[in-house]
């Protein structure tokens, strides 16, 4: 969602990034970089920090403290309810894609790696009428792991077996990944921190500005988006 449908800029960085560093600072004070941030956003959220941790580092994943990063999970978790507790500014057009696309009998889901209180928090706060609101969390899985897909199509009717049915949008490289994993076709926006190169190189089936053109991707009528 953050960068995709969700403006989550907080005095101008973005939420995930922000929460990175405050955990970071009250664990230890050490500082996070934003390169190594960036490079972790759209994973499922423990498992970003346990990347960032060895990232900052410079060891090996199989390295690191699995007890030191459930520790800075749960620093993160307050810091991030701090930061998300206000957040109600979509990416521009969304709302409007979202009843276009449900008008013309399409299901519309919304999946992050944040916690599910979050997700739901801001699908709330948001205002969206969605056909489902999925987490890593509730799920037990992150990306690249299609669950989420999986679970869009389940309740949508869809078998897995046709998965090219369902188009996967997300702004990082691991959104194109979780979409390949799961069969479908996927695009990319970019309206997150992930460079078009970055991007482009993930090979998704397209990329388009933000989630604003997607209607005319898909064939639907122009409209006032």
């Amino acid at each position: 969602m953050a960068g995709t449908t969700v403006d989550d800029l907080v005095d101008g960085v973005p939420l995930v990034i922000a929460a990175f560093r405050a955990a970071f600072k009250v664990h230890d004070g050490s500082a996070v970089d934003s390169d190594q941030a960036n490079a972790v956003r759209g994973y499922e959220k423990k498992e970003a920090i346990r990347r960032l941790l060895c990232a900052s580092r410079g060891i090996e994943l199989g390295a690191v403290d699995l007890g030191e990063v459930e520790t800075l999970f749960g620093i993160f978790k307050v810091e991030l309810d701090k930061l998300t507790a206000s957040m109600n500014t979509e990416i521009a057009g969304t709302t409007a894609v979202f009843e276009q696309l449900r008008a013309r009998g399409m299901k519309v889901f919304v999946g992050s790696g944040f916690p599910d209180h979050v997700v739901q928090g801001i699908v709330a706060n948001m205002g969206w009428t969605v056909d489902g609101a999925l987490s890593s969390e509730a799920l037990g899985a992150g990306r690249p792991d299609p669950v989420m897909v999986y679970k869009a199509m389940e309740l949508s009717g869809i078998p897995r077996e046709e998965g090219r049915r369902v188009v996967k949008v997300g702004d990082t490289v691991v959104d194109v990944e979780e979409g390949r994993n799961g069969g479908a076709y996927t695009v990319s926006v970019l309206t997150g921190t992930q460079s078009r190169e970055k991007l482009e190189a993930a090979k998704p089936d397209m990329v388009i500005g933000s989630v604003a053109e997607l209607p005319a991707l898909l064939g639907c009528p122009q409209s006032s988006i």
